[in-house]
């Protein structure tokens, strides 16, 4: 079985990713697209208040995928320009870079302000997507300048990136922060991810 892997950065923040895998006569591809959700750039207070209709997680039994996950479980999302890969990993740990926040038949049935979606193809058709958050975490950093966001040690005085101090449930104000300046906005679904910069 020959295995051909590509990815091609779009965003800041993460990286998008195609690779196909040669199985049974058919060709599986999955591919992870960065989205210009909260997490392309933080916002700093005084920031302007956007009011929108709260849209909850979705879940499709439509969505068929080679990764076994169910909405609120984690993955790590990586690889290189060559060598792009998703795999299981555990909420809040080291290797955890995404929350998967929507488990849909189709990418474009997320909700706009995700940070990432994977999907995959069988023969140039969707056969199931996840729609991504960063896996934010209080008191935890996510470094995010590379392909993929990063949890980093917060103690590290090398450490770059965002410290997560508290996540604010509807809310689209970065204002709204009480212990940080600044944070990522998710206007669709109110919340709120307060962070300091490293």
């Amino acid at each position: 079985m020959g295995i051909f892997r590509r990815a091609c950065a779009i965003a800041a923040v993460s990286c998008a990713a195609v690779f196909s895998l040669s199985a049974c006569g058919s060709d599986i591809n999955p591919v992870a697209v960065p989205e210009s959700g909260a997490a392309a750039a933080p916002t700093t207070a005084p920031s302007s208040s956007k009011t929108t209709t709260a849209t909850s997680p979705s879940s499709s039994s439509d969505a068929d995928l080679d990764i076994d996950v169910e909405i609120g479980d984690c993955v790590n999302l990586g690889g290189t320009v060559d060598d792009a890969v998703i795999d299981n990993a555990t909420c809040g740990s080291r290797e955890s870079n995404y929350k998967v926040v929507g488990k849909v038949g189709s990418s474009d049935e997320c909700v706009s302000d995700i940070d990432q979606t994977y999907y995959e193809t069988l023969g140039g058709v969707e056969t199931g997507a996840l729609c991504l958050d960063i896996d934010w975490v209080v008191g935890t950093c996510m470094e995010l300048d590379g392909k993929n966001p990063v949890r980093v040690d917060c103690n590290d005085p090398a450490a770059e990136g965002e410290k997560v101090t508290e996540i604010l449930q509807n809310s689209d104000d970065v204002e709204d922060c009480t212990i940080s300046e600044g944070g990522f906005v998710y206007n669709e679904r109110r919340f709120v991810v307060c962070t300091d910069s490293l």
